[in-house]
């Protein structure tokens, strides 16, 4: 958390989150459609989203077009206002020039997107050549310095 405060006071920070808990693959109680997230999945983004506003206030929110992502983004931001791009499921090499117009489209504010673990798995291997396995809502942080996108690392909240 802290170290992301740091890093976003210093250049334009892009967290990319991959959805809460789908309702098809749990036995959780659904939140409302089946291709959605869980009731549980839905507090669980709503307290991380308190988590990470704590540390950044100021960011634009986006998620790629599914129901769970959508549902992530709205409760993990407390109902701020979410700008859907389908180019957010869109996981390979183009994922870099897609940011980079959010990033451009935001005036350079901090970014939350809320997309799918082939992105984050795509990404960190791509950047960094590690292999990334995202849990529901575990996130990467990247930042943007001179037009180019940077991997700093896993965020970890608190």
């Amino acid at each position: 958390g802290k170290a992301l405060a740091a890093l976003a006071k210093q250049h334009p920070v892009v967290v990319l989150f991959r959805h809460a808990e789908r309702c098809d693959r749990s036995d959780n109680t659904c939140l409302s459609d089946s291709t959605g997230i869980t009731v549980k999945g839905a507090q669980d983004a709503r307290a991380l989203g308190k988590a990470f506003s704590a540390d950044i206030q100021n960011y634009n929110l986006y998620s790629s077009n599914t129901v769970r992502t959508i549902q992530s983004a709205t409760w993990f931001s407390a109902g701020r206002s979410l700008t859907v791009d389908k180019k957010m499921m869109d996981c390979g090499s183009g994922i870099y020039a897609s940011i980079n117009t959010l990033l451009k489209k935001s005036q350079n504010k901090n970014i939350v997107i809320f997309t799918h673990n082939h992105c984050l798995t795509y990404i960190a291997k791509n950047k960094r050549g590690v292999k990334f396995d995202p849990d529901y809502l575990n996130a990467l942080v990247m930042h943007a310095e001179n037009g180019k996108l940077f991997l700093d690392g896993e965020f970890v909240p608190g």
